[in-house]
This record gives structure tokens, C-alpha cells and sequence, in this order.
């Protein structure tokens, strides 16, 4: 029955399993810990270019349509500490695992196991620190008193009155406690649930940190013991190496780490490969349940192997991964700190130990190439445990001499988790400086008292001086870290913050230090080459460019700013053939939008069409926005049918999201553009006309696009009143862009006048833009302008065909579509109205005229026809400002023509309203 016993606890059942998992889980936060915790952002630059996007043509001049272009360039900033809520959750769900099935099988001990199992049990119930969540509505311990007493007295009942009952049922009966604890702390907890089981988790620190001591202490023998076994495990003699390379090897394997611990705990294996004890952990637990059986003379004196060790085993391995998983997956400085030290301490003392223990007692017999791993914890002369001791001992005492920083390491640990919670709260509630002054007291505690080395603390406190805005702590905070250490994300964090013009030098000499502390980080170099793009020294840039590149070959943000420095040097020819090699892929809109920009300035199609942003994207960051707005633009400029209805679809989504309501006005921009290049003149008018409001230089800008439109759809008169207003708010070209409407409006004088000005001005750019003028308006405009496939031409085309042939539908519908879609085109519009009169539709006749004079308001032609289409609709009161209005600029006799003509229309709409309402109206019927 013993036997078999044994030989199903060498099974891995489900505890093995779950416990290979919780080690699993730890491995993965070894990797990704500190890249979730303190995640290394990529951070978007934009220099604005100029771009030439298209030309108006008045007469032998083509006036350029121009936009701005943006060059992209990708920094480096780090963000966080942020709370890792999952693996709080993962952690404290492996506790209760742990504490249930401890319990369970302690109750199972004799009395002086059993009491010595149940001590860790209350020091973390004590260390869990409950009454803070405010259950019952108290800050009193009650809560405490109910879990020690079930816990407690359900395990003494069942060690006392339950001796036969199964390991299964207990394990149920005290996980159903511990459960029903659980649920009761999440029921009545005063905070959220992630909050709660945050806070659980920091206060859960000490207990999962000598958790994690205890596992360390019991594998440290573990891996010279593995060495032991590969070098007498062979079934044939011939096959085991002996004793001198047993020593070599073990000795290479505690030397090493006996100097680790010598450095201060830094040994640099190879150039770049640092000893991390943690990785010699691993196989230590892996061979400490490998021989675990091996090793019960050891211990199953105490307890036994069979419902005991194989299961307190994998319970204790399962607690300490979760403990460990944690502060990995947080990036807990002191606690990652004092598990390193500690694990590389207890591997090299106890090993060491470990290693004179086995060479005194079975040194003789290794020599002689005997199996010896089978009766490694049978000695002859020396007894186990005395060794053991005296490495505890000798770890006792190196800490003492170090005045034992390990405890403050771990309450370190514990103080981060607690100011990450609390500025986490904080943050969520802005108004309680209580909560910020408590988080920053919780850093202070962790960084300037128990650890001074914390990197995570101070980066907590430049993460709360950031929220509320205080550069200059923040500043101080990072550098306090710099002070204690280099590292890499401190000097990243803390040259973003140095992003002002003055502090140039500031900025350099950060980067410069920690290039020199850490010669291979690819994100240093990169930033200070874009450091460098702020001043005159473009070999430095290009030097420190070419740096990147070698420690991070082809990395995305070395390909962007690769490019982006060509555009910015106007090295086109230079930019086109990298474009030529690189790989430019649609998750990396930084490199697509220097693309994209390349082809803009560039006439010759490149190899790949730029694409925008995947229709997913809700909320844009620069990079993103850049891609987009160029990727239009290069539509707008050359690839018409790129402007689908999806993108537009895609920009009104984005336009009408609040998160990005920093690229609003540029987002309608794009929407004008696309539409007026497809030909939606109205619509795009209509988008442009918000933007133009106003007297910024921005709406200047806007305000000379809509008169360059006008202009190219022959509003001359519109279009130099436009221009100058555009020109009055700072618009530096449109003054001279004026001299070309006015002069294709055939009014010499004001053409004259409109040069004259620009000639006499202080500017010496309007100055050359006057003398400009004078030679290209000496070669002459056409008297009369051509009309060029204006919007609305093709439309009155047809509406004149369909009137020829009597179809008086077709005729209706494009007349309607002019008015609406092109007011501005004035032969259309009074061939509107002519065919409205005609068919006596004084109103629509009316209102088509009204459209077209707001889009032309001194056009001659459409004031003489809106007076008299206002006459024949009854509506002479809208019509008294432009009687007045052509007073002024017809001749008398032209103007008793037209007075005559409206007073002849009006006299026959008040006859024709009188015979209507003389009308006899019949009788109802009787």
C-alpha cells in the first residue's frame, strides 16, 4: 500500500499542473513585465513643408494651390506605472489556492507539523491587513478575528476530531472557507472590486515575499544536486564523468554566484549577458520536484512524502510564483531587487554548502563512478540539516552586516503597490489632493527611506507630478533617479520633458549621458539624432541616424526618421532610392506618411501606394492623422479615384469623434479638398466656409483657398474681394492673386491701383510680387476669359438640348441641380431663371436668381434679373437694396430702361392678384 501511495505522488496531478502554470505564468511577466508596467511609447513628431497641390489658371498665370505637408519623426517617452489589475487578480487567486490547500494538508500533520504549518498561515492572514477595506462598514479588526477563527478552528477541528477523513474532502472544506472569505471581502469591501484586490495584493507582498524566501531556501541544494545526478546517473559506469568534473562544474556553478553576490549583485558573463539568478531558479524548482522523493529521508521524519511533501511542494511552489509573478509583472524595483539578491545569496551559500556536504560524505564513492544521487540525503559522516544551518547562518550574518536590507526591500515593494493604487484613485478623482499627498507620502516612504535605489517610485511620483502638471517635480524626480543609476527609460522620460528650444543643452547632455551608460539602446541614439535636428549640425544627426540603425537594423522608427531626415534636407533623389528598400507596412503610419509625402513632392510614381489608416481606427495620434491627411491629399493631387465613398465615410467618422478634436479643423479640410476635386463644388464650399471665419493666419489661409476656387470657376469680382479679405488677415500671397482676379474682371483702374499698392509697400515680398505682376500682366489677359469646363456648363448643356426637344423634365431637373450645386456659375443661373420666367415660375425663378447673387453679389447681370424676377413673385421689398445697388452703377438711361421694365412687371402682378381675388367664388350647394 506504501508503495503505491509513492508511486501515484510521483504522478504530476493537477496540483503539479497548476503549479507548472503558475511557474509559466511567472517566465511570461519575466519578459513582458516591465514593457506593460512601463510600457516604451513611440512619440510622433510633425514639421510642417510646403506642398504645391495644384494651379488656378488666370490666363498665362497658374496661381498655386498650396497646403502644408508633414514630415514625421518618432521620439521615445514612457509612460505608467500603471497598475497590472490581471495579475493582481492571478496572484491573489494562487493565494487562496495556496492558503487552501495548505491548510488542508497541515491539518493532516502530527501536532509539532501542524503548528509549524499553521504560523505562515496567520502572519499572512495578519499581513492582509482587511479592516482597511471597510468591511461592516468598521475600520476594526473584525473581519481579521472571523478569518483567523475559520480558518483556524476549522483547521485545528479537522486536525483534532477529523483524523480519517480524506485529503479531498479537507482540501473542499477549507476551500469552501476560504471562498466564502473571499466572496464576503468583495460583497461588503467599501471600494471597487480591482481596487480591492489591488489593495489585497500590496498588502499580500510580505507574506508572498517569504514565501518566495522559504522556496529559494528549500531548492538552494537543488541544482548542485542536479549536477550531481548528470554526473552518476548513467546506467553503465563508463558513462559517469567522476569526481574532478562534478567539482569543476559545481564549483563553476557556486563560484559564479558566490561573485554575484561579491559585485553587489552585477557579474557580466559576456559582453552584454548579465547572471540573473532568478533563471538559475527555475531548473532548481524543476529538479526540487524531480527528486523530491529522493530527498524524504531529509524531512519524513516530520512529514511524509506521500500526503505531505508531494503535496505542500507544489502548494508552496504555486504561492511563491504568484508572488513572484507579480512583482514582475508590476516592474517592483526593491522587490525584484531582493529576490535576485536573496535567490543568487541562498543558491551560492546553501549550494555551497550543499556542495562541501556531499563532497565529505560521498566523495570517495564518486570517485569510484557510483550512482550516488540515489542516497544523496543518506550520509555516513556529516549530518544534512548542520549544513543547512550553517548556510542559513552564514545568510543570517552577511545580512546583518548589510544591516539587513532585505525587509526594507520588501516593504519598498509593498509602498509602490500602494502609491500605484492610490495614484491611480487619485487620477480618477482630481479633486482630492488628500488622495495625490497620500500617493506621493506612499513614493516618498518607498524611495527616500526604505530603498533609495527605487526606480519604480520615483517614476510613480514623476507619473503624479505629471498628472497635475508640475513639470519641475517631475523634472527633479527622474533626476533623482538618474542620480541613484543609469537607466535607460529614466533618461528617455526625462529628455521628453526637455522639449523646449532653451532647453536644448539640457536635453542633449541627458541623452549623451545615458548613450554613454548604455551604449546599445537603439532608442537613446535615436533620440539624439532627433535632438540633434534642432540645431545647425546635420552630420550629427546623420552620425547619430546611422547609430540607430546599427544597434536596431530596420526598426520602424529608424526607417522613419531615416526618411523623414532626407525630406527634411530635400534630398529627393537620396529619399527616393531608400523608399526604394524599405518595407513599409500598414501598422507603421509614421513610415507610411513619409512615404506618401515623398510621392507628393515627387513626380515619378513610387513602387507602393500609399494606404490610409485601417477603417478601425477610431481615435488618431499624429502619426496616424499625418498618414491620412496625406494619403488625401496625394488623392486630391493625383489618384482622384482613391477618394471613394469609404474614405469619406472613414473622415466624417473621425471628424465626428471627441477624441479627435485636435485635428478637427484639418479633417474638414480634407473632406473640402477631396470634394471640390471631384467636382462637389457646393459641398466642399460649404465645409471650407466654418474655417475661413475669422482673422487668424490660419483662416487666411483658408480664405485665399476659397477665393483661388472662385477664381478657377470665374467669380473674378467674388474672388478679388475674397482675396483681399484673405490678404487683409495675413495671407501672404493673396494681395497679388488679386491683381489677377481684378485684372480678368477688365477693370484696368483697379488693376493699376491694386499694383500700385503691392509696389509701395514696406514688404519687399510684396514689393517683388508687384514687380511680378507688372511683367506678367504686360504680356496681356484674354479680353474675355474661357470658359473652361467651369461646374454647371455641361449641366446648362443639357438642360438647353432637353428644352430644344421639348423634354421639359430633363430640362427641370438639370436647371435644379445648377441651383443647386452651382450658384456660382452665373450663365447658368440666369439661364435658370430665364426658363423658370418662361414657364411663369415666378418663385423658383426668384430663388435661383437669390442663389446665384449670394455667390456673386456685383454681378450686373443676375441684380438686373433678380429685380425683375422679384417683381413678377410679388417679393418688391427684397428687391429695394439692389434697385438701389444698380442705381449707383448703371447709366441713367439704362436704369429708366430697367425701372420702366420692373414697374411694367409689377403693375401686371398686382392686375393679375386682383383679377384673382375678383374672382366669383361659387355658392356652396344646398
Amino acid at each position: 500500500m506504501a508503495q503505491q501511495l509513492s508511486t501515484r505522488a510521483e504522478r504530476p496531478g493537477w496540483l503539479v499542473i497548476l503549479a507548472a502554470l503558475a511557474v509559466g505564468l511567472t517566465v511570461f511577466y519575466y519578459f513582458t513585465g516591465e514593457a506593460s508596467t512601463l510600457p516604451l511609447r513611440k512619440v510622433a513628431h510633425l514639421q510642417a513643408v510646403p506642398l504645391t497641390l495644384d494651379s488656378v489658371a488666370a490666363g498665362p498665370v497658374h496661381l498655386p494651390v498650396q497646403a502644408s505637408g508633414f514630415i514625421v519623426t518618432l521620439t521615445h517617452d514612457v509612460a505608467g506605472p500603471f497598475t497590472q489589475p490581471v495579475a493582481a487578480s492571478l496572484f491573489m487567486l494562487l493565494l487562496a489556492v495556496t492558503l487552501a490547500g495548505w491548510v488542508a494538508v497541515v491539518s493532516t500533520l502530527a501536532r509539532p507539523a501542524f503548528v509549524a504549518g499553521m504560523v505562515p498561515v496567520i502572519f499572512l492572514l495578519l499581513s492582509l491587513n482587511t479592516e482597511s477595506l471597510g468591511i461592516f462598514n468598521t475600520s476594526e479588526r473584525y473581519f481579521l478575528y472571523l478569518m483567523l477563527g475559520l480558518i483556524g478552528g476549522g483547521s485545528f477541528a479537522l486536525h483534532a476530531f477529523a483524523e480519517g477523513l480524506a485529503l479531498r474532502w479537507r482540501a473542499l472544506v477549507i476551500g469552501a472557507v476560504v471562498a466564502g472569505l473571499a466572496g464576503l471581502i468583495y460583497a461588503q469591501s467599501l471600494l471597487p472590486a480591482t481596487e480591492t484586490t489591488l489593495q489585497l495584493a500590496a498588502y499580500a507582498t510580505p507574506g508572498g515575499a517569504v514565501l518566495v524566501a522559504l522556496v529559494v531556501l528549500w531548492v538552494g541544494v537543488e541544482n548542485v544536486r542536479a549536477l550531481l545526478w548528470f554526473n552518476t546517473q548513467a546506467e553503465q559506469a563508463s558513462g559517469r564523468f567522476g569526481l574532478v568534473p562534478f567539482v569543476l562544474a559545481a564549483g563553476l556553478y557556486v563560484g559564479a554566484l558566490i561573485l554575484y553576490a561579491w559585485n553587489g549583485g552585477v557579474l557580466e558573463l559576456l559582453p552584454g549577458v548579465h547572471l540573473d539568478p532568478l533563471v538559475l531558479l527555475l531548473p532548481a524548482v524543476v529538479a526540487g520536484w524531480l527528486g523530491l522523493r529522493l530527498r524524504a529521508p531529509s524531512y519524513a521524519e516530520w512529514v511524509p512524502y506521500a500526503q505531505g511533501a508531494a503535496q505542500l511542494y507544489p502548494l508552496a511552489v504555486l504561492g511563491a510564483a504568484g508572488a513572484l509573478g507579480y512583482a514582475l509583472a508590476t516592474a517592483n524595483t526593491p522587490l525584484l531587487v531582493a529576490a535576485r539578491s536573496f535567490t543568487g545569496m541562498a543558491l551560492a551559500t546553501v549550494g555551497g554548502a550543499f556542495l562541501l556536504y556531499v563532497l565529505m560524505n560521498f566523495g570517495g564513492l564518486i570517485k569510484q563512478r557510483l550512482r550516488v544521487y540515489r542516497v544523496t540525503f543518506e550520509p555516513r559522516r556529516l549530518p544534512f540539516y548542520p549544513v543547512y544551518i550553517l548556510a542559513v547562518g552564514i545568510i543570517i550574518m552577511m545580512q546583518s552586516r548589510m544591516d539587513f536590507p532585505l525587509a526594507d526591500q520588501v516593504l519598498a515593494g509593498q509602498f509602490n503597490n500602494l502609491g500605484d493604487l492610490t495614484r491611480q484613485q487619485s487620477e480618477a478623482a482630481p479633486d482630492e489632493l488628500g488622495l495625490a499627498g497620500l500617493a506621493e507620502r506612499y513614493y516618498a516612504e518607498s524611495g527616500d527611506v526604505r530603498y533609495r535605489g527605487n526606480v519604480h517610485a520615483e517614476f510613480g511620483r514623476a507619473a503624479l507630478y505629471h498628472f497635475r502638471q508640475q513639470r519641475q517635480n517631475e523634472i527633479n524626480s527622474l533626476r533623482r533617479a538618474l542620480l541613484r543609476g543609469p537607466n535607460e527609460k529614466v533618461s528617455l522620460r526625462l529628455a521628453s520633458l526637455y522639449n523646449a528650444p532653451e532647453d536644448l543643452f539640457d536635453g542633449l547632455d541627458i541623452l549623451r549621458r545615458g548613450l554613454k551608460a548604455q551604449p546599445h539602446s537603439a532608442a537613446l541614439a535615436g533620440d539624439l539624432a532627433q535632438l540633434f535636428t534642432q540645431t545647425a549640425l546635420s552630420d550629427s544627426t546623420a552620425f547619430y541616424l546611422d547609430k540607430t540603425e546599427q544597434l536596431a537594423p530596420g526598426s520602424y522608427a529608424s526607417r522613419t526618421n531615416q526618411l523623414g531626415f532626407l525630406l527634411s534636407q530635400n534630398l529627393l533623389a537620396e529619399a527616393r532610392q531608400r523608399s526604394a528598400k524599405l518595407t513599409v507596412k500598414t501598422t507603421e503610419p509614421a513610415l507610411m506618411s513619409n512615404y506618401a509625402l515623398l510621392q507628393l513632392r515627387t513626380k515619378a510614381p513610387l513602387a507602393l501606394m500609399p494606404t490610409a489608416p485601417d477603417a478601425t481606427v477610431r481615435v488618431l495620434d499624429e502619426a496616424s492623422f499625418a498618414q491620412l491627411y496625406h494619403v488625401v491629399l496625394l488623392g486630391v493631387a493625383r489618384h482622384k479615384n482613391q477618394l471613394t465613398p469609404t474614405l469619406f465615410k472613414q473622415l466624417n467618422q473621425l471628424t465626428a469623434q471627441a477624441a479627435n478634436a485636435d485635428y478637427y479643423e484639418q479633417l474638414l479640410f480634407l473632406q473640402a479638398l477631396a470634394r471640390h476635386a471631384l467636382g462637389q463644388e457646393q459641398v466642399a464650399r460649404q465645409l471650407l466656409l466654418p474655417l475661413a471665419a475669422g482673422t487668424s493666419a490660419t483662416a487666411a489661409y483658408y480664405q485665399q483657398l476659397l477665393g483661388l476656387w472662385q477664381l478657377q470657376q470665374g467669380q473674378y469680382t467674388t474672388a478679388a474681394d475674397q482675396l483681399a479679405f484673405a490678404a487683409s488677415h495675413g495671407a501672404q500671397q493673396a494681395a497679388e492673386m488679386r491683381v489677377y482676379a481684378l485684372a480678368l474682371t477688365g477693370n484696368a483702374d483697379s488693376v493699376r491701383a491694386a499694383t500700385g499698392r503691392l509696389l509701395a509697400s514696406a514688404d519687399t515680398a510684396q514689393q517683388r510680387q508687384g514687380r511680378q505682376a507688372q511683367v506678367l500682366l504686360a504680356a496681356g489677359l484674354p479680353a474675355t476669359p474661357v470658359d473652361n469646363g467651369r461646374i454647371g456648363t455641361g449641366w446648362l448643356s443639357q438642360a438647353r438640348q432637353a428644352e430644344q426637344q421639348g423634354n421639359v423634365a430633363t430640362a427641370t431637373k438639370n436647371y435644379q441641380r445648377i441651383v443647386r450645386e452651382a450658384p456660382f456659375n452665373e450663365t447658368a443661373i440666369l439661364a435658370a431663371g430665364r426658363f423658370y420666367a418662361s414657364r411663369h415660375e415666378a418663385t423658383a425663378a426668384y430663388d435661383a436668381l437669390r442663389a446665384g447673387l449670394n455667390e456673386n453679389p456685383q454681378s450686373l447681370p443676375l441684380l438686373r434679373a433678380y429685380v425683375l424676377a422679384a417683381a413678377d413673385a410679388g417679393l418688391t421689398d427684397y428687391a429695394t437694396d439692389a434697385l438701389a445697388q444698380l442705381r449707383q452703377q448703371l447709366s441713367s438711361a439704362v436704369y429708366a430702361t430697367l425701372a420702366t421694365e420692373y414697374a411694367a412687371r409689377q403693375a401686371a402682378r398686382a392686375a393679375a392678384t386682383a383679377s384673382f381675388s375678383g374672382a366669383s367664388v361659387p355658392s356652396p350647394p344646398h
